[in-house]
């Protein structure tokens, strides 16, 4: 067998998930201040675009782009993850596992990334993260949200997602494009925690 070598990516954009342990926590919200200095200190260190983002009560999807030459997803996330759980307190519910690598029980293992191919795809993958709070029931529109970079993008007039062009309510979830994720039945487009 031939083993191909991958070019190094360069100015990458990818699309993350990152959860939470407990799916019905609301630890990111309750700690939004710490995940942002958290945020700002990853960025700090490893510097990448955040080219949208939304906060769930314990979730957080975002897209962002790595400068070029890195693709160093991982390490970023790894960061953020370690910054944040510093400022909280242990879980109560750690298994074993947790327990003997020194983990807090805070944040799943592992996370949800997505190479962003083209336009289309950053597109419907911007409108997923936007759409998010709608789809999990936090909110009747994406505006409503606070915890998003949408009003960041509407005051640069940076793409609407769908169904904000003309009106206030989003698309129902029948017509939006769903992805699955590997080893889950959860649909992405519904982004149920």
């Amino acid at each position: 067998m031939s083993y191909t070598r991958q070019p190094l990516l360069t100015g990458v954009t990818y699309f993350l998930t990152i959860r939470l342990a407990d799916p019905h926590s609301d630890l990111l919200l309750r700690r939004i201040d710490l995940l942002r200095r958290a945020m700002r200190e990853t960025l700090n260190r490893h510097p990448f675009r955040i080219d949208a983002i939304t906060v769930l009560p314990a979730t957080l999807h975002m897209l962002c782009t790595l400068p070029p030459g890195e693709r160093a997803c991982p390490r970023r996330i790894a960061m953020l993850k370690s910054r944040f759980s510093r400022g909280c307190p242990m879980s109560e519910n750690r298994s074993s596992g947790q327990i003997k690598r020194g983990e807090k029980g805070i944040w799943r293992r592992h996370h949800w990334q997505h190479v962003i191919r083209d336009a289309d795809d950053l597109m419907r993958h911007r409108d997923l993260i936007y759409f998010s709070p709608v789809h999990t029931g936090l909110c009747a529109s994406p505006q409503e949200w606070v915890h998003t970079s949408l009003h960041r993008d509407v005051r640069a007039g940076i793409h609407l997602p769908l169904g904000l062009h003309n009106s206030t309510q989003a698309k129902p979830i029948a017509q939006r494009p769903t992805t699955r994720l590997p080893n889950e039945t959860k649909q992405i487009a519904g982004v149920v925690p």
